[in-house]
């Protein structure tokens, strides 16, 4: 079916509940074991769970290739109530990354590192991380087997080999493919609270998406809601920073201007870990703008728009009589010929659309 995006007005404003596991001061988990029990007999917890995410690679800092890691990273954790509190970039360099990694495993709950593993010589990561922890790189049994399973090589000094010398501490983590829902057939190995995930973007996602569970933090309950405004930042300004001194402790505010959208000049970001706050900030935004300057805008509307078409088509309405009759025209254009030989224009306008042929 093709069908275009359509002008559908109307404000978002989500509430997103994510929860996950308990979480404690990266130094204290990194000086236990990753036994699942020995987290249990630990001390009181905070509900704040942090991450560091460590982006490694000559290529990103030169520009040769664009990070979409990080991107996808932050995202996940913060679904899974883990909030991401800094990224940091570095080159392919053992010193520079295992200094990283010591600040980070010390700072935050989870260190997510990504780049830097594989059989090239600048493939550093294991032994970075390893440096980190005042450790050495060691064949590891079930790493070297899997290998000579992947790759069909035994020789310890070939380059695939270098996949199977991690730290010392080294554990191995096996997710579920969320394809298949089978457990993966290879580990992602992690040290104490860091956990060295791959570059390759399909690689990476594919890791975190089945060892989710390993970040889950059950506390945080994350909210957001966007008010889009058709209003210049400097109009907007007082009104913010009265919101911003007023609720800060529990809702943080953002304000980001757009100066290629049609209906708003700036998106108003409002995050809490409670619905009462996230209401209260955002009631106090809706009554003290400028009047008039807060417009319904449906960010991603080719997601939704086929569902709202065909229901609209099935309301019954006046309008909707008219569309159910377009959709039938197309429908049986698409049955008696092949998408190659359709053309299909659409303006905007409920009632401007050209079938071709």
């Amino acid at each position: 079916m093709l069908l275009t995006p359509l002008r559908l007005g109307h404000r978002v404003c989500r509430g997103v509940l994510r929860v996950g596991r308990e979480g404690r001061p990266a130094r204290a988990m990194a000086e236990q074991s990753h036994d699942p029990a020995s987290r249990n007999q630990a001390g009181p917890l905070d509900s704040a769970v942090t991450a560091g995410i460590i982006i490694i690679g000559d290529e990103i800092l030169k520009g040769h290739t664009q990070d979409t890691n990080s991107f996808f990273m932050c995202r996940k954790l913060r679904s899974l109530g883990v909030q991401v509190a800094r990224i940091s970039v570095v080159p392919d360099d053992v010193e520079t990354i295992a200094a990283e990694v010591s600040a980070f495993a010390d700072r935050f709950t989870y260190v997510l590192t990504s780049g830097g593993i594989g059989p090239t010589h600048d493939d550093v990561t294991f032994e970075a991380v390893a440096q980190a922890f005042g450790e050495k790189v060691s064949p590891h049994p079930e790493m070297v087997s899997l290998v000579q399973r992947f790759f069909g090589k035994t020789d310890a000094a070939c380059p695939e080999m270098k996949l199977a010398r991690v730290p010392t501490s080294s554990r191995l983590n096996y997710g579920t493919d969320k394809r298949t829902g089978l457990p993966s057939q290879y580990p992602l190995v992690s040290v104490r609270n860091v956990y060295v995930f791959p570059g390759i973007p399909g690689l990476l996602e594919r890791a975190l998406e089945g060892l989710e569970h390993l970040f889950r933090n059950e506390k945080a309950h994350f909210y957001s809601c966007q008010l889009y405004v058709n209003a210049d930042e400097t109009l907007l300004a007082p009104v913010l920073e009265r919101a911003n001194t007023r609720f800060r402790r529990h809702t943080s505010l953002g304000s980001y201007p757009d100066w290629l959208s049609n209906y708003y000049r700036v998106k108003l970001s409002l995050d809490a870990q409670s619905e009462t706050h996230l209401a209260q900030a955002r009631a106090f935004l809706l009554k003290n703008l400028p009047q008039g300057v807060v417009v319904p805008v449906v960010p991603d509307p080719v997601s939704r728009a086929a569902r709202e078409v065909y229901a609209l088509a099935e309301a019954g309405s006046p309008l909707g009589q008219k569309v159910a009759a377009a959709l039938q025209i197309i429908e049986a254009a698409l049955g008696k010929y092949s998408l190659a030989q359709l053309c299909l224009g659409f303006n905007g306008g409920k009632d401007c659309t050209a079938l071709l042929h």
